[in-house]
């Protein structure tokens, strides 16, 4: 079993800028972003293809990749199929973000704390230059400081606040089974199905 979970999470944008991040989420409850993709002016297909092709070379699974509601919206008077559609059918795992800014940005804020035994609980890989350049940069907006400037360049961030409010949870280590003391009941127990089963099958001695 793996010993981690790994999500995606999608800011879309054709003539603006979107952003995809790799969270990688592990068994202590800390989390890690892996690697971002910054694109602009690409189709559907032509995004679906590079997060598949990025997660096939670093041996990831996608748990489920989290992106904007708007993504499942479809325009032209209903008709056609909305992005979310088009990567679902291109067997990426969608899911729908959570789109309550303020609540959003308070979870950001909590994971950029420091956890009880000292460390982040968020790290951030510094292969994603577009995500801490735009962190660094944030801007409050001017008419509510509990929001960000949408007027800025905040696409990295969105994806940041869609994964942040997705309801992470790592997958749970398996510890091996003890083998039960020789002679004891859970011993004598274990012997006696491994013998009702070999008759089962026809492979008693």
């Amino acid at each position: 079993m793996r010993e981690y979970s790994a999500i995606g999470s999608l800011d879309w944008g054709f003539n603006a800028p979107g952003c995809f991040l790799l969270w990688m989420i592990l068994p202590d409850g800390h989390y890690h972003i892996w690697r971002e993709i910054k694109f602009q002016y690409k189709t559907v297909f032509e995004v679906s293809g590079i997060i598949k092709t990025q997660m096939a070379a670093l041996g990831v699974k996608l748990d489920y990749l989290v992106a904007d509601p708007a993504c499942w919206q479809h325009t032209g008077a209903g008709r056609g199929e909305a992005i979310a559609e088009t990567m679902t059918r291109l067997k990426l795992p969608m899911r729908k973000g959570d789109n309550d800014r303020k609540s959003g940005w308070q979870r950001v804020h909590e994971l950029l704390r420091l956890a009880p035994d000292g460390r982040p609980w968020l790290t951030i890989d510094p292969s994603c230059k577009y995500l801490a350049r735009t962190l660094a940069g944030a801007m409050c907006d001017k008419n509510d400081a509990d929001d960000v400037n949408t007027q800025s360049d905040d696409h990295a961030l969105d994806s940041l606040r869609y994964g942040a409010m997705s309801r992470m949870s790592p997958y749970r280590v398996m510890k091996p089974k003890r083998t039960p003391p020789a002679g004891s009941p859970a011993a004598i127990m274990a012997k006696l199905r491994e013998k009702v089963g070999k008759r089962r099958w026809g492979k008693a001695a």
